[in-house]
């Protein structure tokens, strides 16, 4: 085995680190492990198996390119250990990367093409590995703020794995045509036009990747911007339909209390007459018509107060025991009430949701919302169920054909976000949801 050549490849194969830190970058607020130690651990990592590798394709004489697509393969189940993050997600990212690192590759052997024109892909020349790991981590200057800032925000925004699932054939596809253009030897290039077209190609496919991944974001932002907006407007109408019910209430009281002084007339003719059946009779009739509010006041944050209206009379009316405690603090929390509203709404609707399948006298819900000396918010609930619940990968998922399943995903993401946890576990009666999310912590 010839050292030089040993080097050569396994300086090659370091192009691997940037690549690595481009796949950390959207998933800053995902990781296992404190990033320092992180990093540092991982480039080791990418440092000996790249080492490894080299020596086992040297002295098998194994094929070059398909023992770096092993190294790659192998390199991305240990990535996918240090994430907190859906395997859609990580893969979705990996392989947008080496589709990003396949087509600066093979950029790279059009440039050792016009330098060596008599060699080939297979060669080993220290020039164009210097190149090609300078051209990397040049690459990752450039996307490392796209990616830290925009990139964490799709990973952090989309939880819907299919959508993730849908963006793998892309990159796929673009890995698989850098294969099939991959030049064997570089005397190829010069016939014809096969060089300029070459050329052409690779850069062509460099910024349709880019627009791609350009439209990708815009799209999936519109769709959740559209999504917050319908939230949005979800919650006026429960404020709607809270404010319609007070006002209600409060024309009633009033008809009541201009009513009153014919109500005091009477009862002092009939106390006069000594009839005291009569005004027993009267004041029974009176309390069973006495208005009552249907309006609830659990906390002072409007929207909530709302939230939790809108579903202790869904239950009422579908005779569900409904236990609700809300403790807030005064000051202003950090979490955005949307999101507030959106964990205890997915909450309640799939509690509510569960509830239906049991007979009335079983139905049953509670759920506090409580903080505990400014430092965190708790929100626990307990709802009764069928006991039939499905699980893949230690996640929960719908039971019903025509559910979605992203609920409990939505919770312990948005939970997340903030630097908290959401965590669900069941018995044969009853489903548990325990979040937690610190005051502590600030976020844009």
């Amino acid at each position: 085995m010839n050292a030089f050549n040993f080097l050569n490849m396994f300086f090659s194969n370091l192009i691997l680190i940037p690549a690595l830190i481009m796949c950390y970058l959207p998933f800053k607020n995902n990781l296992k492990y404190r990033t320092k130690p992180l990093f540092i651990g991982m480039s080791t990592i990418t440092v000996i198996l790249s080492a490894l590798f080299s020596f086992i394709t040297l002295t098998l004489d194994a094929n070059k390119a398909f023992t770096f697509l092993l190294l790659v393969f192998i390199l991305y189940f240990i990535y996918e250990q240090t994430l907190v993050a859906d395997l859609a997600k990580s893969l979705a990212i990996y392989l947008w990367m080496c589709a990003m690192m396949s087509i600066i590759i093979n950029a790279v052997y059009g440039y050792d093409a016009i330098v060596n024109p008599a060699s080939d892909s297979d060669s080993f020349n220290i020039e164009t590995t210097f190149i090609r790991v300078t051209l990397s981590f040049f690459i990752l200057a450039i996307f490392w703020s796209p990616l830290y800032d925009h990139g964490s925000n799709l990973v952090d925004t989309l939880t819907i794995s299919k959508i993730w699932i849908i963006t793998m054939p892309v990159s796929v596809i673009f890995m698989a045509i850098s294969i099939l253009i991959r030049p064997g030897k570089y005397s190829s290039l010069y016939i014809d036009d096969i060089f300029s077209t070459y050329w052409g190609l690779l850069i062509g496919m460099f910024f349709v990747f880019i627009i791609l991944t350009v439209i990708f974001y815009n799209i999936v932002f519109e769709i959740m911007n559209a999504v917050k907006y319908e939230e949005k407007y979800h919650i006026l109408q429960m404020k709607e339909a809270q404010y319609l019910s007070q006002q209600s209430y409060i024309e009633t009281t009033a008809r009541v209390r201009h009513d009153f002084k014919h109500t005091i007339c009477l009862l002092d003719s009939l106390a006069n007459s000594g009839d005291i059946r009569s005004i027993r009779e009267y004041l029974s009739n009176y309390i069973d018509n006495m208005p009552e509010s249907e309006i609830r006041y659990y906390c002072k944050n409007n929207s909530l107060n709302a939230l939790l209206n809108h579903y202790m009379r869904q239950c009422k009316s579908e005779k569900i025991q409904f236990n609700c405690k809300v403790t807030l603090p005064a000051k202003e929390i950090t979490i955005s009430t949307i999101d507030l509203c959106n964990i205890i709404g997915n909450l309640l609707e799939n509690a509510v949701l569960a509830c239906r399948d049991l007979p009335e006298e079983d139905r049953k819900i509670d759920i506090k919302i409580l903080e505990r000396n400014m430092s965190n918010l708790y929100i626990v609930a307990t709802n009764s169920f069928n006991g039939f619940v499905k699980q893949k990968n230690n996640t929960y998922i719908t039971t019903r054909r025509s559910g979605n399943g992203i609920g409990l995903k939505s919770i312990k993401s948005a939970a997340e976000t903030y630097g908290g946890s959401a965590d669900f576990r069941n018995s044969e009666k009853e489903f548990y949801s325990n979040i937690i999310i610190p005051f502590n912590l600030k976020y844009s």
